[in-house]
C-alpha cells in the first residue's frame, strides 16, 4: 500500500527501512513508525504535540469513549463482511486508540491484510506504534497520503478532515469510507457549563464529493467525569478550546465533576461508481 512520497514508487519494507526502486529510503523508528512527511503543503499543520497526545491518551485509556470504539469495531466487521486480506486505513489516527481496536478486530477474524494509521503528528504516530503490532503507523498529511491508488478496502476518519479527492484516489471501487462526527447533543452539558448561549452541533456533514451516503448510525450515552483534569482534557479535545473567551475558560477551570452526553454520528460512504447499494440506511 505504501508509496514513496518523493517519486510515487512502491515502498518495500526492509529490516529497518522502507525503500523504493529509485533508491529513496526512509528509516523506521525504533518505536515502529515511519516519517513520510516530506514537507508542509497547503492545508498541512504541525499536529498535536507530546503534551496534547499524552493528555488525550490518558483520557481515552480511562474508557470514556469505549462505547464509540465498540461501535466502530462492529461497523468494521459489517462493512468488510465477506472480504479477506482487508486493507484498512485510519486517516488522522492520532494516538491510535480506535485504530488499534479496529485492526485487532480484523486480525482476530483472520481477515486483516494491512492496517495503516496516518497522522501529521510525529508524537501521535510514535506513541501509537508502541502499542499496536498489527498496524504500520506513518507520519504524513491526510491531504497527501503516501498510499497507492485504489489500495484501501476501508478508510476511517474519526473527528478528522475528510479530503474527498484524496479518499477517492485511495479507496477501491467496492470500498467504503467510515466517518465519525459529533452528534447534535455531544457534550451539551459541558457547553452549558462554559457558555452563556450554547448551541447544539449541526449534523450536516452528510456529503463528500464523489461519494454517496449509504448508511448512518447514531450513538448516544452518558459519561461521568469525577476528575477536573479529565474535564479540561475533554474540552481541549474539542474545537471549542481554540475560541473560548476568558470568562468561559474560568468557568471550565471551576468545574469539579460533570455528567455529560457523548453523542456520535457514524456515516458510511461508498464511491459513486459503485452501483450496488450494499449498505442501506
Amino acid at each position: 500500500m505504501l508509496i514513496c512520497p518523493h517519486c510515487g514508487a512502491s515502498l518495500v519494507r526492509k529490516e529497518h527501512t522502507f525503500c523504493c526502486m529509485h533508491g529513496h529510503s526512509y528509516d523506521i523508528a525504533r518505536a515502529g513508525y515511519c516519517n513520510l512527511l516530506q514537507s508542509a503543503r497547503s492545508g498541512d499543520h504541525t499536529g498535536d504535540n507530546k503534551e496534547m497526545v499524552a493528555a488525550r491518551r490518558q483520557f481515552l485509556d480511562r474508557g470514556y469513549y469505549s462505547g464509540l470504539a465498540e461501535a466502530l469495531c462492529e461497523q468494521v466487521k459489517c462493512l468488510t463482511q465477506g472480504k479477506w486480506n482487508v486493507h484498512f486505513v485510519d486517516a488522522g489516527c492520532g494516538e491510535g486508540y480506535y485504530t488499534r481496536r479496529m485492526a485487532n478486530t480484523l486480525q482476530e477474524d483472520g481477515r486483516l491484510g494491512m492496517s495503516v494509521g496516518i497522522d501529521i503528528s510525529k508524537a501521535a504516530t510514535q506513541y501509537a506504534a508502541k502499542r499496536d503490532c498489527n498496524t504500520q503507523y506513518v507520519t504524513a498529511s491526510v491531504f497527501h497520503m503516501p498510499l497507492a491508488m485504489h489500495s484501501a478496502d476501508l478508510i476511517c476518519s474519526i473527528f478528522a478532515p475528510t479530503p474527498a479527492e484524496e479518499f477517492r484516489r485511495i479507496i477501491k471501487r467496492d470500498g467504503c469510507v467510515l466517518c465519525v462526527v459529533p452528534g447534535a447533543e455531544h457534550l451539551w452539558e459541558l457547553k452549558c457549563a462554559v457558555y452563556d448561549t450554547p448551541y447544539r452541533n449541526r449534523e450536516e456533514k452528510h456529503h463528500m464529493e464523489g461519494f454517496r451516503l449509504v448508511r448512518k448510525h447514531n450513538i448516544t450515552y452518558s459519561i461521568r467525569l469525577d476528575d477536573p483534569e479529565d474535564i479540561r482534557t475533554l474540552f481541549a479535545m474539542t474545537p471549542y478550546a481554540h475560541r473560548t473567551p476568558k470568562k468561559g475558560m474560568e468557568r471550565l477551570m471551576a468545574l469539579r465533576e460533570l455528567e455529560v452526553t457523548a453523542a456520535f454520528l457514524l456515516l458510511m460512504f461508498q464511491p459513486e461508481e459503485n452501483d450496488e447499494n450494499t449498505f442501506p440506511i
